[in-house]
């Protein structure tokens, strides 16, 4: 699945790697069947969670947020579909001159590689913190056994590019600290004159979750700092009311939190599919 907004002169393309259902109650601790009245829950009463990764051409540049599982999908999992979204929407890996992480799980890096191991995009610069990488080297979560072998292909390729804190990296691609999930865990900012949406990364799992942020996931790895930030982010989104795309959403994910005059409510966007 594939799809486009356009945000002012550029252009976001949608790049669904993959989704999973998830038992909502197992996945964010602290939730009841009865806060899922929202119709977010499929028939089964799952949480649909997809794997999403973006394209975002801002006629300059073209950058790739998150690569997804891509040819490293876990057997039996429905994933890897990147590689195939990125050429429906008319796009070649050789065209893709930045490449930019929220973190380093591995349904966000282990598209970085082919099938055969080479940089996935080999002209691109891949941007993340220090502190993520610094942290796959040394902890026991044995994810780094997928992570950091992605990790050493990109430093001996001479494309990583991490950096102390989370820097511009274009013209129109800004990255702000959203620490808990994941040491080094970075939103990005995208905006096209006076248009502007966010990406979330890995701060939010469901429409629910956004008014019950106190929720965590066994993913996050500091869950008081998680609490903490994602607290912070959704004030700062109800007061804005500025769109923001939530890659584990199940897709396209793109929406807002609207007011009411009951309060405030998860209002989905429109996409354009391709």
């Amino acid at each position: 699945m594939a799809w486009k907004i356009e945000l002012g002169s550029a252009v976001v393309y949608g790049l669904v790697d993959g989704s999973a259902a998830r038992d909502p109650l197992d996945f964010l601790s602290g939730s009841t069947i009865d806060d899922f009245d929202d119709g977010s829950l499929n028939a089964d009463q799952c949480m649909v969670n997809a794997f999403s990764s973006y394209l975002f051409d801002t006629g300059n540049h073209r950058v790739i947020i998150d690569t997804g599982f891509g040819a490293h999908a876990p057997e039996g999992m429905d994933a890897g579909y990147m590689p195939d979204e990125l050429g429906r929407v008319g796009y070649g890996r050789g065209d893709v001159d930045h490449v930019v992480y929220t973190h380093l799980h591995p349904d966000h890096v282990l598209g970085s590689l082919d099938v055969d191991g080479e940089v996935f995009f080999p002209n691109a610069a891949h941007w993340t913190l220090q502190r993520e990488v610094d942290h796959w080297r040394v902890t026991d979560d044995q994810r780094a056994g997928m992570i950091n072998p992605v990790v050493e292909t990109l430093e001996s390729a001479g494309v990583l590019h991490p950096t102390e804190e989370p820097t511009k990296v274009v013209p129109g691609v800004d990255r702000f600290a959203t620490y808990g999930h994941s040491p080094g865990h970075t939103s990005i900012r995208l905006s096209s004159g006076a248009d502007e949406l966010v990406i979330t990364g890995d701060l939010t799992w469901s429409p629910v979750h956004m008014f019950n942020p106190q929720w965590t996931s066994p993913f996050d790895g500091d869950p008081a700092e998680a609490v903490a930030t994602r607290t912070r982010f959704f004030d700062e989104m109800k007061s804005s009311g500025a769109p923001f795309l939530a890659g584990h959403y199940e897709a396209p994910g793109y929406g807002r939190i609207a007011t009411t005059p009951d309060g405030h409510r998860y209002e989905a966007l429109p996409v354009t599919q391709v």
